[in-house]
């Protein structure tokens, strides 16, 4: 029902660090490049919880229609995993948008 939503939502603070953390480095723009910082290590947590609890409902009606499948937990793993994986990238971006805005002036 929901199949790929925790994917995209574990992706997205990534992709808005990216595009409002460029704009606020090169051009006079309403949030500040900390105030994109901030907001996006949020939502990386916030997020990373919401699509965990998505997840879990989708595995949980998975199982109601197949009562006689094996159960196993590896796709939370693999969820955690991305979760990591993406935290990891997106403070990576940060440090490197954060050099180029020091750079820049």
């Amino acid at each position: 029902m929901l199949g790929i939503t925790p994917l995209v939502l574990i992706v997205l603070p990534l992709l808005f660090q990216i595009i409002f953390g460029t704009i606020s480095v090169f051009r006079n723009y309403s949030f500040k490049f900390k105030t994109v910082c901030i907001i996006n290590i949020v939502l990386q947590f916030v997020f990373a919880i919401t699509s965990y609890c998505i997840a879990s409902y989708n595995f949980s009606k998975y199982f109601e229609q197949h009562p006689n499948s094996p159960r196993c937990g590896m796709p939370f793993v693999g969820l955690i995993g991305l979760t990591f994986i993406s935290a990891l990238i997106l403070f990576v971006v940060i440090v490197v948008q954060y050099f180029i805005k020091k750079n820049y002036k």
